[in-house]
């Protein structure tokens, strides 16, 4: 039987690996070697498939439904500010002003949801976003609320992997 069963915020965790056009050492530096995001307070993914509707001339419903393009979208909030996820955005561009060519890194993010006890034991699920690039970076400070910062992301392909409950 396949996982059906609920998550809260407290059973994922973030993290990003791959990456591509970020040098490995400042990738290690930045988040260690697992990954491991920390200090995350949400993620959000969305993925929308463009219908598109073909009418008749003198019908009101469509005849047909054709699908169009896919697009994977989503946003990660963190209530840490060092520079690394800046630095995953812009890249060489957070050290130096002019560099030469533009090249914005992009990696692999699994969001793994884990809420089973003992942790690790079936019925986990993992979703694999890949070929994440963030296109926004914001940083809020409310007066009474802690610092967050919020990225927003573009990616190239999303899966699905749900362990089965025995």
């Amino acid at each position: 039987m396949l996982n059906s069963r609920t998550y809260f915020g407290t059973d994922g965790a973030l993290v990003i690996s791959d990456p591509t056009d970020l040098d490995q050492a400042v990738f290690t530096k930045y988040f260690g070697e697992s990954g491991l995001v920390g200090h995350v307070m949400g993620v959000s993914l969305c993925v929308q498939t463009e219908i598109k509707a073909a009418y008749e001339i003198g019908r009101r419903s469509p005849s047909e439904l054709r699908a169009g393009n896919i697009s994977i979208s989503g946003s990660v909030e963190r209530a840490y500010i060092n520079g690394a996820m800046l630095k995953l955005m812009i890249g060489q561009y957070s050290d130096a002003e002019e560099a030469a060519g533009y090249l914005i890194p992009s990696f692999s993010m699994k969001l793994i949801l884990d809420n089973m006890a003992p942790a690790g034991d079936a019925g986990n699920s993992i979703i694999n976003v890949f070929g994440v690039m963030f296109d926004t970076w914001q940083a809020n400070l409310p007066e009474d609320d802690f610092m967050l910062e919020r990225m927003s992301f573009r990616a190239r392909r999303i899966s699905v992997a749900d362990n089965e409950v025995s």
